[in-house]
């Protein structure tokens, strides 16, 4: 929700429109010389073809589920009472007032009898007196005054006149849940809470709901849209709405081509799926829906903005996120990129970003991180263009892949109005410690339920607060994320018990329920061919056996250059080991067959040592760890014999 009065100088405006089939594939480098013909093009050309087939492969395959986007449309409908002042709710009314020179449709100001007429139709003293649950019976616009006029600021200036109304707020699909406070004093409007606003809709676009009918409701199966602007009819062939990408409908039946609903319509396949798992295939092809389509301020035209752009595509995956572009920029793993060089946010971006997951933020706009493409880092988004220094715009004015720094070069662009320049966070929306259990152990986690290869599962965070010891003792599979291991770090880091914390019932599905079943799962390692020449014993599932190989054939190289590290790992003190941790009952990572401890001669343990000592060279550990192992001698109750294939808490690492 737009609350400030976005004024001439700012950077962008952000959103998009009906596709077009026209791609554009020409350079957007400028002239080297520094003349009149260095001038940015008043629409800045694309440097890459517009199709998300150039971006970088996406290789997990996700899947968020329904439940909790679902829950977050429907939470409107438990609402007790409006906890909200109603002079908050009034903000539209006490931001536009007349006291700025506003115009409307025809480009003729609007006089102060205009603006005293909203505010008495708004009907604020019949705040909560409906209160109703209702669904939108088609896609409709959300306004900060009860009426379809339009509000502009001075269209002369850039940035300004259309499609800048600022009284269009978004956008809502049909069958989208919504609470009515009350209705304008001429009833053509009702005042409703949506998952994410406040604002003004259409009386005749809802339907009111009773409790029964809302209990019915939220049990029905949903489907989303994932294309725009396909024609929904009912069963007699009326025009019912126009599909919206990211919005939800129910289904109570379905067959290879169609959903159906209670035999009063039914939805195409080819125009919408039951939530999108997220993969490469459904990733790019739903970019490519949206790709090339017109910027749209709030929904103008029942287009989209950047963040109304970022909010439907990702809803398509069953991902919920916020309306407008600074509460998205919080949501999940942030990183602040303030106060650093353009060169320095390069490095963190390619570094920590994760392409089409993360997000870049700066104050107006909000973009999805597509990754490098020849070599430059690009984004995905929905821009109305870059400022150039005489106040006006090179425009972009769509959904676009584009270089974050488009527009580098020309002498009318000043590099501090560049998207690079402008970025202040970035934030990866989806937990990262979710990504690494797939990545490592194919693990989805759907609705805080970890689901496993087999079809087991278990709860993923069983939502009690624990201290240390009870880390230890009765962790949940999201408590072992709850220290960061430091990977690659230098070894005198602080030290830090990451990898200690282990849920004995997930190793065990993983690599055996009991002691003969790991038995079965154990395969011979050659360890250190050309020295040592030994066969041991480690787990073959989810790649821990090949990881320890590769550790010991790069230490077998290593020794040839440096035969004093032959020491350290010549006389191993172990792999499998079906027993308990020492002065504990819980299961020592010996007892999955997935740990190893080195020569204890040159070792460490807190247990037999007062004091941290460490003697093993930084180069054995870092070849361990770029295969997915963590090392003991980097914990507070350190252990520096021992290494334990643990690959989810890798983080970037490409083990």
């Amino acid at each position: 929700m737009k609350r400030v009065i976005f004024t001439i100088f700012m950077l962008l405006f952000v959103g998009c429109a009906n596709k077009t089939t026209t791609t554009l594939n020409v350079s957007n480098k400028a002239p080297t010389s520094l003349s009149l013909a260095n001038k940015a093009p008043a629409i800045l050309n694309l440097e890459y073809e517009q199709n998300a087939s150039i971006l970088s492969e996406f290789k997990l395959n996700l899947d968020m589920g329904q439940k909790e986007f679902l829950d977050k449309l429907f939470s409107v409908w438990q609402m007790k009472s409006i906890k909200e002042k109603k002079s908050d709710l009034m903000w539209a009314f006490n931001a536009y007032n007349g006291k700025k020179q506003y115009f409307g449709e025809s480009k003729l100001p609007r006089n102060l009898e205009w603006f005293s007429y909203q505010k008495q139709n708004a009907n604020f003293d019949e705040l909560g007196t409906v209160f109703k649950p209702a669904i939108t019976l088609s896609n409709t616009l959300i306004r900060n005054f009860p009426t379809n006029d339009k509000l502009f600021l001075d269209p002369k200036k850039a940035g300004e006149g259309y499609p800048f109304d600022y009284l269009q707020d978004s956008v809502i699909g049909a069958f989208h849940p919504v609470m009515i406070s009350h209705f304008s004093k001429d009833r053509a409007f009702a005042f409703v809470k949506s998952d994410a606003l406040w604002g003004f809709v259409p009386s005749k676009n809802l339907k009111i709901l009773s409790k029964k009918e809302v209990d019915e409701f939220k049990k029905y199966n949903f489907g989303v849209f994932v294309k725009d602007n396909a024609s929904i009819l009912d069963d007699n062939g009326k025009f019912m709405f126009y599909s919206r990408l990211g919005g939800i409908f129910p289904y109570t039946d379905e067959n290879t081509t169609h959903f159906k609903f209670n035999n009063k319509f039914a939805v195409d396949k080819k125009y919408a799926k039951k939530f999108q798992s997220i993969n490469n295939a459904n990733l790019k092809n739903t970019l490519n829906e949206l790709l090339g389509q017109n910027y749209g301020w709030g929904g103008e035209n029942y287009l989209r903005d950047c963040s109304l752009f970022i909010k439907d595509f990702f809803g398509s995956f069953g991902i919920w996120l916020p309306r407008n572009s600074k509460e998205q920029g919080k949501i999940g793993q942030m990183i602040d990129l303030k106060n650093l060089s353009n060169k320095e946010k390069k490095e963190i971006i390619s570094k920590v970003g994760l392409p089409f997951l993360s997000l870049l933020y700066m104050p107006g706009h909000i973009m999805i991180y597509g990754g490098e493409v020849d070599g430059k880092l690009v984004s995905i988004h929905d821009a109305w263009g870059i400022r150039t220094k005489d106040g006006g715009r090179a425009m972009i004015g769509k959904v676009a892949i584009t270089d974050l720094e488009i527009g580098k070069g020309y002498d009318n662009i000043d590099e501090k109005s560049l998207l690079l320049s402008k970025i202040t966070s970035l934030n990866t929306i989806i937990d990262k410690n979710i990504l690494s259990l797939q990545k490592a152990y194919s693990i989805k986690v759907i609705d805080n339920v970890a689901i496993f290869e087999d079809g087991s599962s278990m709860i993923y965070d069983d939502g009690v607060k624990k201290d240390f010891k009870a880390l230890l003792k009765n962790p949940s599979i999201k408590d072992m994320f709850s220290l960061d291991y430091n990977a690659l770090k230098p070894l005198d880091e602080e030290l830090i018990d990451a990898g200690r914390i282990r849920n004995s019932e997930f190793f065990s599905k993983l690599y055996g329920k009991n002691k003969e079943e790991v038995i079965s799962n154990l395969v011979d390692v050659v360890w250190l061919k050309d020295s040592v020449n030994k066969k041991i014993k480690f787990n073959a599932k989810f790649g821990a056996a090949a990881s320890l190989q590769k550790v010991s054939d790069e230490l077998n190289e290593l020794i040839k250059k440096d035969p004093n590290l032959l020491k350290y790992i010549d006389n191993i003190a172990g792999t499998f080991n079906y027993r308990n941790i020492a002065k504990t009952d819980q299961l020592s990572a010996h007892s999955w067959g997935i740990a190893i401890d080195i020569n204890v001669a040159n070792s460490h343990y807190w247990q037999w040592h007062k004091k941290y000592k460490n003697l093993i060279p930084k180069e054995i550990v870092y070849v361990f760890e770029k295969n997915g192992f963590i090392w003991g001698g980097r914990w507070e109750h350190f252990d520096t014999m021992h290494f334990e294939y643990r690959p989810e808490l890798m983080g970037d690492i490409d083990y």
